[in-house]
């Protein structure tokens, strides 16, 4: 059996709103149909339902903090390691939350801030412009993360640059962890396994694959290509 796992943003769906996929995401959603499908995706189950997609094995939504299985039941051991996660950082949340509305308001980006929740408590915070305006939501991403490298919670929370929408949650909630969860709940009948992302914040779990697969003209390979540009070797060394 052959699984991949698959964020759908940017790979099923179209990069920007409003857009329509391009053949190369129509011609490769045909070919990753003989495969066993499980999105890894920040998107609940109700934004699922809008992916053009059949996921009909387990789940990881949220970023990593609901994990269903393929009854469509939430998975009961990793809702009770999600419950302690979310517990612990409410108070951190709550003020990342402050602070996205600060930096709106203060520097007149326009941008929205929201405070999501998961088994009633905060689970991430997530800073947009409502417009999709490129240098309001670059602006709002260098001052939330500078709040957050000189602030008390950097080693507990991170921020998710993503090309419409900033997201910060806690270091623990990430799709990687859920990833190598069910992949340890998938057994010996899988024969190979695919990570399919568009996003650089995927390649934790990506790595975790037998194949990663990312648009060749996508922010993973960039990042990739930038890593490799500065630790290369100088040729005249």
């Amino acid at each position: 059996m052959i699984v991949a796992f698959v964020n759908p943003e940017g790979i099923l769906t179209a990069p920007m709103p409003g857009e329509e996929p391009s053949t190369a995401q129509v011609t490769l959603a045909a070919l990753l149909s003989g495969a066993e499908l499980i999105p890894v995706t920040g998107l609940d189950e109700e934004g699922l339902l809008e992916i053009p997609a059949a996921f009909t094995s387990w789940q990881v939504l949220r970023h990593g903090a609901v994990v269903l299985g393929p009854d469509g039941a939430e998975d009961p051991a990793w809702h009770s390691l999600s419950a302690e996660t979310l517990e612990e950082h409410e108070g951190a949340l709550r003020l990342a939350h402050q602070a996205a509305q600060h930096i709106g308001w203060l520097g007149q980006l326009g941008t929205e801030a929201s405070l999501h929740e998961q088994q009633g408590r905060p689970l991430m915070v997530t800073l947009a412009h409502p417009h999709h305006l490129t240098h309001a939501l670059r602006a709002a991403a260098r001052e939330w993360q500078t709040w957050l490298d000189e602030g008390p919670f950097r080693g507990r929370l991170r921020l998710i640059e993503g090309p419409t929408t900033l997201t910060m949650l806690p270091r623990e909630v990430n799709p990687e962890s859920a990833v190598n969860y069910v992949l340890s709940r998938l057994g010996e009948e899988v024969t190979l396994t695919l990570g399919v992302s568009a996003a650089p914040a995927d390649t934790a779990f990506l790595a975790l694959c037998d194949y990663a697969l990312t648009p060749g003209g996508g922010p993973v390979l960039e990042a990739a290509q930038g890593v490799l540009g500065r630790t290369a070797p100088d040729e005249d060394e």
